[in-house]
């Protein structure tokens, strides 16, 4: 039952209108539903009900209409109570178009899209079918109980009108604003929208004619001013003011680096390569910025990109295009990122295919790609988009040869002079006082910075600073020894930092990631998360450690600081216990995490949950679960690595880890996680249980991204031999199930009933017999529909869902394979149309609330099918075309194959049989082609029965 007040007061069930015939049975209706959640008292409704003239006896006249309306209500899922205190209906939340239009407006505040924005607000607006109440009250009376919800209405509509105006549509939206400025003329906030609309039309004359009106009428109806806002839009306009000039909305990635504050003897690289990548014909632009080590590429580049990004309003990429041990990133990595940074979630795996998807990704796109640090144009070339729209800014040690067509633009060594201002600026020192030591920092902007920061943050005299350069092991040398010069230099700012930033600046060498978050310097410290942040930001002070990303905050260590800070990192003599310390702390937030998330999939293995001192602010951002992982799974990762020789530590890392790139379908980090940890527990002295947990999840992972079947076999064996070493049935029934797997994926199906009927056999002696037993059906279910045994295989399933764990992404999976059998007949559900549905709806429930997009896909594909049984068609066809967009950029195959044939059995209920048939056999030609036994089967089976007319 549903209930619209926001105009005419009706109620609405089943898609009919339901009677209410008298004006005060409505009107009570609309009090009590305003006042949601609390009673009314009889007095107030019979007040606001006859505000004129009572009736003879205004009580029992109310219990008249309470009585009238509660077997209205009675008759759905909402009912009218009374109480002590006065009367309240009890009707399930979101029922009214009020709480919907409150909801959709709430959605829409925060929105940075513009463009969904404006739909949401429509969307709201559009429940409005004129004032609320409008049928039921007096005008005073609907003033008393609506003026909340009449000026939610209006500032609904300005935030609307702002939207548009935000899109560019400032001559569209002149007419409604004359109207609306016509009925509320003294709404400031409605006569400056449009009077920056008449501004932005050209109307200069008009917008002042504008604010001129509103003065009069606050002048005359209300004796007050505009207020200041309005009075500083209106000397705006007088000047022109180019600040209130529309400019498009950004859209698409913004990747560039914060740009830095100085930067300078750049000025003319930078207006003549501007002119360069600001052509639009042709070929797209390329220009490289080649030097050595130290001489501001890469800050030159990002300044290049930042003055040029709103030419490139489809996004500005960037990348790295080395390591931080630096060692050339392989372009088909490179193109992974950027295909990903672009929306690309599924990519192809050969590099001619990444390549070529990127060029059409961009392709009508005016995007900028700022490439830093190539290698060699062999690593350049795959990233090129193709597009003249798109440009791209490389920087390089040495010119790439092979990219003839690149404007090459060298970047040297600052001249005295501008060094000399460059120190200034840094320092806050007079720059004549700083001659002698821009001698020994012969022009690079590297070192300058270093010294700069030092002369700042200490503020060491100038001659003491000479004195340390003087000695030549300390003094940059461009031409010849670049990047020892460097190092020396480093080591003269390591000097001026406290013995405890020296230490962390060691330590860092630990995380291995390329960026990293501020909390790794507390556990890497043993400090807590404020004194450790301080230590880092005194590194940040001195350049030695570098601002990534402005929100959220990360930081990253250039690859020659890295390297000097590898040098530290050999010095120590703690770094064992910093480096388990560091690991323990790493483990103790991805276990907080992995609660958050509520899916940590590994049952028979207790796993370590990590150790250290509380990180309070870390601690409650990894509470979030997956949003803290997903900007953190990089540093995990390399935590994994480091923990290589420590195989408890590197399974325990990898196992929870992989938890959420299972959920977010980070295919090859998972993959990667995994079999750093199968080489860290194979052969170590960890156990038969802890090499039979991380196989069975690397052979899960690895089947997901359809690994051949000899190496999943291989894998599949080594679990079985461990299994067996432990002794342990739990851990045998699960190594007997992934052999189950890979029988049904050579369309084995007796061979994995045979497995599933093994593990039944296990069951009672297993310490988890639900979980051998959940495993035994799922196989059992499977090998009985490949063998078109379905009213076993739907018993087996629903023996299953008895059994299985509710409200896991595990029960998810198994729902939607039960929805599918029961789908698969002759009749495709039709008898079995009601417990499809709930199955359906139990599945949705989960999927919806881990936010698993791609198992939303397999449920999308099964409300589809219970749409189609119901007839209806257009609904069907949304649901399945939804599930085809994630299988697109995420590719599944056995999700493919349910598609195919619920499209192709959506043509036949259409009418079109033989639609249907072509599409099953043009399916079958595809499972075919690829080799996947198991979907060209199951399709040839439905072939025949939409050949059959049945």
């Amino acid at each position: 039952m549903e209930f619209r007040l926001l105009g005419p007061v009706q109620i609405w069930m089943e898609g009919q209108q339901v009677e209410l015939k008298r004006r005060q049975e409505r009107l009570l209706l609309a009090v009590l539903l305003l006042e949601s959640g609390k009673a009314v008292p009889a007095d107030r409704l019979i007040e606001l009900l006859w505000p004129e003239e009572l009736p003879g006896s205004p009580k029992r006249a109310l219990q008249v209409y309470v009585s009238r309306l509660r077997a209205v209500l009675a008759t759905g899922d909402s009912k009218l109570v009374s109480s002590p205190h006065g009367y309240a209906v009890d009707a399930p939340s979101g029922r009214t178009d009020v709480e919907l239009f409150a909801a959709l407006v709430e959605q829409a505040k925060p929105l940075g899209d513009l463009e969904q924005r404006h739909k949401l607000l429509t969307d709201a607006l559009a429940l409005w079918r004129g004032p609320a109440l409008a049928d039921v009250a007096s005008e005073d009376v609907r003033r008393r109980l609506c003026a909340g919800l009449d000026e939610s209405r209006w500032a609904a509509q300005e935030l609307r009108l702002t939207t548009e105006l935000a899109l560019g549509r400032h001559r569209e939206v002149l007419p409604e604003l004359a109207e609306l400025t016509a009925e509320q003329p003294t709404r400031e906030s409605l006569a400056a929208t449009r009077m920056l609309a008449l501004y932005r039309s050209g109307r200069q004359t008009e917008a002042l004619a504008a604010y001129a009106d509103l003065v009069r009428h606050l002048s005359d109806e209300l004796g007050v001013e505009p207020g200041q806002k309005l009075r500083d839009l209106q000397v705006a306009i007088l000047r022109q003011d180019e600040s209130l000039d529309f400019r498009e909305a950004e859209s698409g990635p913004r990747e560039l680096p914060a740009d830095i504050g100085v930067l300078m003897g750049r000025d003319d690289v930078l207006a003549e390569l501007t002119g360069v990548l600001q052509q639009r014909s042709g070929p797209p632009a390329v220009v490289c910025l080649y030097g050595a080590a130290g001489t501001g590429k890469s800050a030159t580049a990002v300044r290049l990109g930042h003055t040029l990004a709103a030419e490139f309003p489809d996004g500005q990429l960037f990348a790295r295009l080395q390591d931080i041990n630096g060692e050339p990133v392989p372009p088909h990595l490179l193109l992974g990122r950027l295909l990903r940074s672009l929306g690309i979630e599924s990519v192809p795996e050969s590099l001619e295919e990444r390549a070529a998807l990127l060029r059409s990704t961009v392709a009508g796109k005016a995007v900028l790609l700022v490439l830093d640090d190539a290698a060699d144009a062999g690593q350049l070339r795959p990233l090129l988009p193709a597009d003249s729209r798109c440009a791209v800014v490389v920087t390089s040690r040495r010119p790439l040869l092979g990219l003839e067509d690149a404007v090459h633009q060298e970047i040297t060594a600052l001249d005295d002079a501008t060094s000399a201002e460059l120190l200034a600026a840094l320092s806050g020192r007079p720059a004549e006082e700083l001659q002698e030591i821009v001698d020994y920092c012969v022009g690079l902007p590297l070192a300058l910075r270093i010294v700069g920061s030092r002369l700042s943050l200490i503020r060491e005299d100038v001659a003491d600073v000479v004195r340390s350069l003087a000695d030549e092991t300390s003094r940059l040398d461009y031409l010849v020894a670049g990047d020892r010069a460097v190092r020396a230099s480093l080591d003269l700012t390591l000097r001026t930092a406290g013995e405890t930033a020296r230490r962390l600046f060691g330590y860092l060498a630990l995380i291995g990631a390329d960026e990293f978050s501020a909390w790794v310097a507390a556990p890497l410290l043993d400090l807590d998360e404020q004194p450790a942040r301080g230590i880092l930001n005194e590194l940040v002070a001195l350049g030695l450690v570098q601002p990534r990303r402005i929100s959220p905050p990360t930081y990253g260590l250039h690859a020659l600081v890295r390297a000097r800070a590898v040098e530290e990192l050999s010095t120590v003599t703690d770094r064992e216990t910093v480096e388990v310390r560091y690991l323990q702390a790493v483990l103790r937030l991805l276990a907080i995490a992995g609660e958050a998330i509520g899916q940590i999939l590994t049952k028979r293995l207790e796993l370590d949950a990590g150790r250290g001192r509380p990180l309070v602010e870390t601690d409650l951002a990894a509470a979030a679960g997956a949003d803290w992982l997903e900007l953190e799974a990089p540093v995990i990762a390399a935590a994994v690595e480091l923990a290589s020789e420590r195989p408890w530590l590197a399974a325990a890392l990898a196992l929870r880890l992989a938890d959420h790139l299972m959920l977010r379908d980070h295919r090859e980090l998972r993959q990667h996680v995994l079999a750093v940890a199968d080489a860290a527990v194979t052969g170590a002295d960890a156990g038969p249980d802890l090499e039979v947990e991380v196989l069975r999840r690397r052979f899960a992972a690895l089947a997901q991204a359809n690994a051949p079947t000899e190496f999943l076999r291989e894998i599949g064996q080594r679990v079985l031999n461990a299994a067996e070493r432990t002794g342990d049935p739990d851990q045998q029934a699960a190594a007997l199930a992934q052999l189950a797997y890979l029988a049904e994926e050579v369309a084995d199906y007796e061979g994995a009933i045979a497995a599933a009927e093994q593990i039944l056999a296990l069951t009672e002696a297993c310490q988890d017999p639900a979980g051998a037993e959940g495993r035994a059906l799922d196989h059992l279910s499977a090998g009985l529909a490949g063998l078109d045994r379905l009213p076993e295989a739907i018993e087996a399933r629903r023996r299953l869902r008895g059994v299985s764990a509710p409200g896991t992404r595990l029960h998810a999976i198994r729902l939607v394979l039960f929805a599918e059998v029961l789908a698969s007949g002759p009749d495709q559900g039709a008898e079995h149309l009601s417990e499809l549905e709930q199955v359906v709806a139990e599945a949705a429930e989960i999927v919806d609330r881990l936010g698993d997009e791609l198992g939303r896909a397999h449920v999308d594909i099964g409300e589809g099918r219970v749409s189609m049984l119901r007839g209806d068609l257009t609904s069907a066809r949304h649901l399945f075309d939804h599930a085809a967009e994630v299988f697109a950029e995420r590719p599944d195959q056995w999700g493919d194959v349910q598609l195919r044939s619920a499209r192709a059995w959506l043509a036949v209920r259409g009418g079109d049989r033989a639609e249907g048939c072509r599409l099953l056999a043009e399916g079958i030609a595809a499972m075919t082609g690829s080799g996947y036994l198991p979907g060209s089967q199951e399709l040839r089976r439905q072939l025949g029965l939409a050949q059959s007319g049945t």
